[in-house]
């Protein structure tokens, strides 16, 4: 994925069905973003090949939800995995207070406070994961995961 460069819309949504989590710029470590699959040239044309064009097709064709979602950075989030990360981020009570008040797990809690202190660099492999549940397997082409 390091080296891939994309040079149309549907190349872009094939990227981002994949990695789930796709900043416009450059944020988490070792993860793709826009601005890194993409020529320079193709920023500002105004053409059909314009990524900066592209960052309102996601959200309007309903390939992934567009906002400011970590670290107050414009980020893409894939629309399957929407609402796993609004059921994480989306709380203005903190994961303590809402640990106390019975609304999470004392795991979901911790996982929290790692998330918050390390925002960016998590961010990548808990998308990565994210989406291993969501689609049922473990490593590409292997057996569905088994949950206890």
């Amino acid at each position: 994925m390091k080296d891939i460069i994309v040079h149309t819309y549907d190349e872009a949504v094939e990227v981002m069905q994949e990695v789930g989590i796709l900043p416009l710029a450059k944020l988490i470590p070792d993860h793709p973003s826009l601005s890194g699959i993409t020529k320079e040239e193709q920023w500002h044309s105004d053409t059909e090949f314009d990524p900066w064009r592209w960052r309102v097709r996601f959200p309007g064709d309903g390939t992934a939800a567009y906002g400011k979602f970590l670290k107050k950075k414009a980020v893409f989030i894939a629309r399957d995995l929407v609402p796993l990360v609004y059921a994480i981020l989306g709380s203005a009570r903190s994961g303590q207070e809402r640990y106390e008040d019975g609304l999470l797990s004392k795991a979901a809690c911790e996982l929290l406070a790692i998330i918050d202190a390390q925002q960016g660099k998590l961010m990548a492999g808990i998308a990565h994961r994210m989406r291993r549940c969501l689609i049922g397997w473990s490593r590409r082409g292997s057996k569905p995961l088994r949950f206890r």
